[in-house]
């Protein structure tokens, strides 16, 4: 009777103080595994959520299915409370929070290849394939080291994978968790992790989240900073590693 009665209390407690906290809907991306509508997950969400847990006052509504373009209009005309993946490079109004999407881009090759690559340097003389605009983003010696007649950038990440395995391509160059979802998406005949080698010669970037309320974005900076001290921002992306078989 006594541990029934705690937990209706505890019930009880949750449900009233959800029926006080204030709804933020948040606008979310469309790639995995970053952004996962089916199970409202993706490490992007998954560290929202961690996050607001510590804002109690608080708790986000995610609308998913929106590109980079769309995230950012829709919150400058304020169909939104909070958008995520905001660039520094990107002009929004709103408050902008500190760093919290951390991405890592590699190179990519078959591991019976045996291509070895240290630098952007090293991609010299390879076909490569990777996302759109990435000329532009990885800089001058990125471009320096391609070769037009054997370079190209297609619209859609999750293929570079099926292509790298496939030979129709030396090297994929794009984000890691990209590359390593499209793998666990093709047929398990098609290829694992342990097929390829990642050459990290790119550093690693962050994108913010971009609020209206600068208050909110203020509460949402500090529970991010107990989620990192905690370790479970780590926990996150290692666990997101582990479910995609990364060796």
């Amino acid at each position: 009777m006594k541990k029934l009665t705690i937990f209706l209390l505890s019930a009880f407690l949750l449900t009233t103080s959800t029926a006080f906290a204030r709804e933020v809907s948040i606008r979310m991306g469309n790639f995995e595994p970053y952004y996962i509508e089916n199970g409202n997950t993706g490490i992007f969400a998954d560290l929202i959520t961690a996050a607001f847990h510590h804002m109690p006052d608080h708790y986000p509504v995610f609308e998913y299915g929106f590109s980079n373009n769309a995230l950012w209009s829709s919150f400058k005309a304020s169909r939104a409370d909070a958008t995520t993946n905001v660039f520094d490079s990107v002009k929004l109004s709103g408050c902008r929070s500190d760093p919290v999407f951390r991405f890592h881009d590699v190179a990519v090759t078959r591991a019976n290849a045996n291509i070895k690559i240290d630098s952007i340097a090293d991609l010299n003389g390879k076909s490569i394939v990777t996302f759109q605009g990435a000329r532009k983003f990885f800089g001058k010696d990125f471009e320096m080291a391609i070769n037009p007649n054997t370079y190209q950038e297609i619209g859609k990440p999750k293929l570079q994978a099926r292509m790298l395995h496939g030979g129709r391509v030396d090297v994929s160059v794009g984000d890691l968790f990209i590359f390593l979802q499209s793998l666990k998406n093709m047929n398990k005949a098609s290829g694992k992790s342990g097929d390829f080698v990642f050459h990290e010669i790119f550093p690693q970037i962050s994108s913010r989240m971009g609020f209206h309320d600068n208050q909110l974005c203020a509460e949402f900076n500090a529970a991010l900073k107990k989620i990192r001290q905690s370790g479970e921002y780590d926990k996150i992306y290692d666990s997101y590693l582990k479910k995609l078989g990364y060796k």
